[in-house]
């Protein structure tokens, strides 16, 4: 990664943590006030020079461009084959940069652990980095070993501009909803709000952990939703208290 997107990103870090989400304008804007009248210009009367009127000419239409048909990848059946389709990048645009980081575990997995996309510290596996070690952790503590997790990401690069991924995330939930059929998990552990929103339609992350069901594939499966890993790094006590919570609910019977 360039040392230009480097400082970009951590500026882009700064402000999220800093709790801002939206674009502001220095400038006020009177929205109450009227709307100014609209500008008239004289236009000569159309007279016909003809006693035939001529047949009426069909409007001019700007030619609109075809939208793009949307890409419709071939999903493998198989995990393995699942795997290295999405290591090579073959299973669509992501709006991503650098490398694809693959997913790692098993079929069958206790638990499966999707976050938004991997961290720029993963190096080999999705969560291989100190997220991924802090989840470990919290896996571990709550009675879960570290084979019988999924490690997982929706996007299979690191997303440096939100608005470029964010026209990628239908047909990724397509592919994630398909990654978590091949798996078939026990449960389901869904990190951060935008993965959140993507997966279940809303985002809970920054409530009191409630017990979730993801209905797909003719069942449901157990799920749970815990903030973004980094943010756990910035207010380590209070985030690792909600994940613990969170990870709590597996358990419940």
């Amino acid at each position: 990664m360039s040392d230009e997107l480097k400082l970009a990103q951590s500026l882009v870090d700064w402000w999220q943590l800093a709790g801002v989400e939206w674009d502001y304008a220095e400038s006020p804007n009177d929205w109450l006030a009227d709307d100014p009248a609209p500008q008239t210009r004289s236009v000569a009367p159309l007279i016909s020079q003809s006693p035939v009127s001529s047949p009426p000419r069909p409007a001019a239409v700007a030619a609109q461009p075809n939208p793009a048909p949307a890409i419709t990848v071939a999903l493998p059946d198989d995990l393995a084959a699942f795997q290295q389709a999405w290591s090579e990048g073959a299973l669509g645009p992501d709006g991503g940069d650098g490398g694809c980081l693959a997913p790692h575990g098993a079929v069958g997995a206790k638990v499966m652990v999707i976050t938004a996309a991997p961290e720029r510290d993963d190096e080999t596996t999705v969560l291989s980095g100190k997220a991924g070690k802090l989840i470990g952790n919290i896996a571990a503590a709550a009675g879960f070993a570290p084979e019988t997790l999924y490690r997982a990401s929706y996007f299979p690069r690191v997303v440096l501009d939100g608005r470029a991924a964010a026209e990628h995330v239908d047909a990724w939930r397509r592919i994630a909803l398909h990654h978590i059929t091949l798996v078939q998990p026990e449960m389901l552990v869904v990190a951060g709000g935008d993965t959140a929103r993507a997966l279940l339609g809303h985002d809970p992350s920054q409530k009191p952990p409630v017990l979730h069901f993801l209905n797909h594939g003719g069942g449901t499966v157990k799920t749970v939703v815990m903030r973004k890993p980094s943010l756990m790094f910035h207010r380590i006590a209070q985030e690792k208290a909600m994940a613990w919570q969170s990870w709590q609910l597996l358990l419940v019977e």
